[in-house]
C-alpha cells in the first residue's frame, strides 16, 4: 500500500478514558468533587435556616432577613459565569479551588460577622463560590469513560442529597 493510501489512525481522550476505565485516579476525583457537593449543598440548606436567627439575633425586618438568601442567589448568578471563564482559562482544578476557597471561607467568616451588613458582604461571597459548584461536576466527568458518563453523575448528583440530609441533622436540637 502507498504511502498516500493509508488512513491515519487516531486516538482519541475518549479512547484513553474507556482502555484505562474506572479506576482509582477516577475515585479520588469523585470523592473531592462529592466532597465539594455536599459542603455546597449544606451552604444552600443553611439559607433557611440563617434567616430567622438573623432576625432574632439583630431584629431586623422581614424584607431584610429576605436579602440574606437574595445576596447569595445573586452571588451564584454571577458566580455561574465567573466559574466558567475561570475553568476554562486557568483549568478546571483552579477553578474547584476557586469555588472551594471562596464557598469555605467566606462562608466561615459570615459565622462572625460583627453587623448585618458585613453579613450580607459575606454571604454575596459565598454565593460566587456557590454559583461557579458547576465546575465540581464537570472536573470529574472530564476523567470518566464516555459509556458511563451518565451513571457516574447520578452517582455524583446524590451527594447533593447528602448534604442537604446533613444540614438538616446538623439543625435539630
Amino acid at each position: 500500500m502507498a504511502s498516500g493510501d493509508a488512513e491515519e489512525e487516531t486516538y482519541t481522550t475518549d479512547d484513553a478514558l474507556t482502555r484505562a476505565g474506572f479506576g482509582r485516579f477516577q475515585a479520588l476525583v469523585l470523592a473531592y468533587a462529592c466532597v465539594g457537593w455536599i459542603a455546597e449543598a449544606m451552604e444552600v440548606m443553611l439559607l433557611s435556616f440563617v434567616g430567622p436567627s438573623v432576625k432574632a439575633e439583630w431584629g431586623v425586618s422581614g424584607a431584610a432577613e429576605g436579602l440574606v438568601s437574595s445576596v447569595v442567589f445573586a452571588g451564584m448568578l454571577i458566580g455561574a459565569c465567573l466559574g466558567g471563564l475561570i475553568s476554562d482559562r486557568y483549568g478546571r482544578r483552579i477553578g474547584f479551588l476557586c469555588t472551594a476557597s471562596a464557598t469555605g471561607t467566606f462562608g466561615l467568616l459570615s459565622a462572625f460577622s460583627p453587623n448585618y451588613g458585613t453579613l450580607l458582604a459575606l454571604r454575596f461571597i459565598v454565593g460566587l463560590g456557590l454559583g461557579a459548584g458547576h465546575v465540581l461536576s464537570t472536573w470529574f466527568i472530564e476523567f470518566v469513560p464516555a459509556a458511563k458518563r451518565g451513571t457516574w453523575m447520578v452517582v455524583f448528583h446524590c451527594s447533593w442529597t447528602v448534604g442537604t440530609i446533613l444540614e438538616a441533622l446538623f439543625a435539630l436540637k
